[in-house]
């Protein structure tokens, strides 16, 4: 049964990549590949969120640090710097900014780390779009490049400002920051994080500097937020107004919902949940206002049916199923002993 399992998550697995891969080309359509990029980038939050999760804590500043990312990337494009230099820059501008504040919000764990969290994310948005000498205040950013033509081994210079061809380099730069999220969960780091998470008196009773660890996952975290935040940057090429709606604690929300949703407690969970929630948001478009609400029945639903998320329902339909054709024993009708 664990081999079936396992056949049928790979076999889904490769059916993803194969449906990510061919999105593009099949639906022809600007918007809706505009739509399957963001949604590659929704996949991204999600899991550089569910990596705070490894130390027992959750935030709801997340996006306060996709928000750094993308102000970081979009400043820098302007001034003449190559997505290839604007990207790592945006990402660790984010990593920098969480390293720091890790010191005072690694003292405090539940819910005083939630408040922490999002308060400065606020605090954060607020000063980005009230610094207008910096970031052009409510007219925003507008007109600064996309990705252009950039190096890529093996198929040499290619010019990634269309679309489709964005699609798949923000595609590729996700799958490789999620492989090394998944890579640093099953490595020492992530152990060490997991044993915080359990036990972080037992933990710091060993020799584990448990402050320390919890600074360098905030850390990790925030910067794969703050790439996430470029890569949205470079897709709509302009920060307006709209962004502070984008930025804001709403949208934090959304990123935790895909986590539990899908299920924390697998890495591939929050992916998982990303995708089926931001499709679900994307077709509820013209019912924009109550998309709170049907967001919010979809988790409460998952939650009380599906604790475990919906990374679930394959190894529940595979009990199901051995329990249903299990052999039964014989019932004696005779009556004889």
């Amino acid at each position: 049964m664990q081999n079936n399992s396992s056949r049928i998550r790979l076999l889904g697995w490769i059916a993803i990549a194969a449906a990510a891969i061919a999105a593009p080309p099949v639906l022809a359509s600007i918007y809706w590949t505009s739509v399957l990029t963001m949604i590659v980038i929704n996949t991204l939050m999600a899991a550089s969120l569910r990596t705070i999760f490894l130390i027992g804590e959750f935030s709801l500043g997340h996006v306060g640090f996709m928000c750094i990312g993308a102000y970081t990337s979009a400043l820098l494009a302007m001034n003449g710097l190559p997505f290839g230099v604007t990207l790592p820059l945006g990402g660790l501008m984010a990593g920098l900014i969480a390293f720091f504040l890790g010191f005072p919000f690694m003292r405090v764990k539940g819910i005083y780390f939630v408040i922490l969290t999002v308060v400065t994310s606020e605090s954060l948005r607020l000063l980005i779009f009230n610094w207008r000498s910096l970031t052009g205040g409510t007219n925003g950013l507008i007109g600064f490049p996309g990705a252009g033509v950039l190096s890529v081994p093996g198929l040499g210079q290619v010019d990634f400002g269309g679309f489709t061809e964005y699609y798949y380099l923000t595609l590729g730069i996700v799958s490789l920051s999620i492989f090394i999220l998944y890579r640093l969960e099953n490595s020492n780091l992530g152990f060490t994080w997991v044993a915080i998470r359990e036990t972080d008196k037992m933990a710091g009773a060993v020799g584990i500097n448990v402050q320390k660890y919890k600074i360098i996952n905030f850390s990790i975290a925030s910067f794969f937020a703050g790439v996430g935040g470029a890569l949205l940057a470079h897709l709509e090429q302009t920060l307006s107004s709209q962004a502070s709606s984008i930025f804001g604690v709403m949208t934090t929300i959304y990123f935790l919902v895909y986590v539990v949703v899908g299920g924390k407690a697998r890495f591939t969970g929050p992916i998982i949940g990303a995708v089926i929630l931001s499709l679900i948001m994307e077709f509820s478009r013209p019912m924009q206002e109550y998309q709170p609400m049907i967001i919010g029945a979809i988790a409460l639903a998952v939650v009380m049916i599906i604790p475990e998320g919906l990374v679930s329902i394959p190894s529940k339909v595979g009990v199901w199923r051995s329990k249903s054709f299990s052999p039964r024993s014989k019932i004696d009708l005779t009556g004889t002993s």
